[in-house]
């Protein structure tokens, strides 16, 4: 888990240099009209509910315990998964504009599953962020417009967490929910670039810390534009975070857990 940051370090610079590379509209003339393309005084919206579903690894400790490894496939997660709310949203106005992002989810998972005993973590988690952004550059197409942003803002994290263990015997033990919240400060970039008429790449990269020592955030999607208004999507998201509270003891917490798995998304701009 501490080679993790160095590793998406260069992986976010890869994903500047592609945006670089995808976007040599740029340098056109700025698109005007539709939805959502046009750079003008007026404001334009972008909502976007999305199911994102990951495998997850990493380690957690609760109430002051040891940390125990946490690991699941994809598979394992949609078989625990309990429940989620994931969804997006954004305002802009010429090159300026704000957004949200919001997921909420609920799930179990397996920490260790022996013959003897299964240990299992609750966690129920919400992650939101608000930010705002800046239009750095902007072209294409009327219908399929490119763009770059630049990004900053905050990301809230709160966490229960909690140890149930079940014996082969028959004996179990359900410990309490154990909180966890943080808040960080957010920096990173977005882009968008058009593939043919109708299809287009997009990509996000951020990375967030003062709460947590670091998490890294990077996402990247295929979309299609099916009508003026609708677009529909899927792609990948990896978020790794390194969280804990200080100098192990009593009151020790530790958060550490990486996500990665495909997501699939709508969008709605008017």
């Amino acid at each position: 888990m501490r080679r993790i940051g160095s590793r998406n370090g260069r992986l976010t610079l890869a994903a500047a240099l592609l945006a670089s590379a995808a976007l040599p509209a740029f340098a056109q003339t700025p698109a005007q009209g539709g939805p959502t393309s046009a750079m003008d005084d007026r404001w334009h919206f972008i909502v976007a509910p999305y199911f994102w579903t990951s495998g997850i690894k990493g380690d957690v400790s609760v109430a002051g315990l040891p940390s125990v490894p946490v690991e699941a496939s994809i598979s394992d997660i949609l078989g625990k998964f309990d429940f989620g709310l994931q969804g997006h949203f954004e305002a802009r106005k010429n090159r300026v504009g704000f957004g949200t992002d919001l997921m909420w989810i609920d799930l179990g998972v397996d920490a260790v599953n022996t013959q003897a005993v299964t240990l299992t973590v609750d966690v129920r988690q919400l992650v939101a962020e608000g930010f705002v952004f800046y239009r750095v550059a902007n072209g294409g197409s009327t219908d399929n417009p490119a763009h770059l942003d630049v990004l900053v803002g905050g990301r809230y994290t709160g966490t229960r967490s909690r140890l149930t263990a079940e014996t082969t015997s028959g004996a179990s033990h359900d410990g309490e929910y154990q909180q966890l919240d943080w808040f960080d400060g957010m920096a990173g970039f977005k882009f968008r670039a058009p593939l043919g008429s109708r299809a287009a790449m997009l990509g996000r990269a951020d990375v967030a810390g003062f709460g947590s020592n670091v998490t890294w955030n990077l996402e990247g999607d295929l979309a299609f534009k099916a009508s003026q208004r609708f677009t529909l999507g899927a792609g990948w998201r990896y978020m790794d975070i390194d969280y804990d509270n200080g100098a192990p003891g009593v009151a020790f917490r530790q958060f550490k857990l990486a996500y990665s798995g495909p997501r699939a998304w709508f969008a709605y701009s008017w």
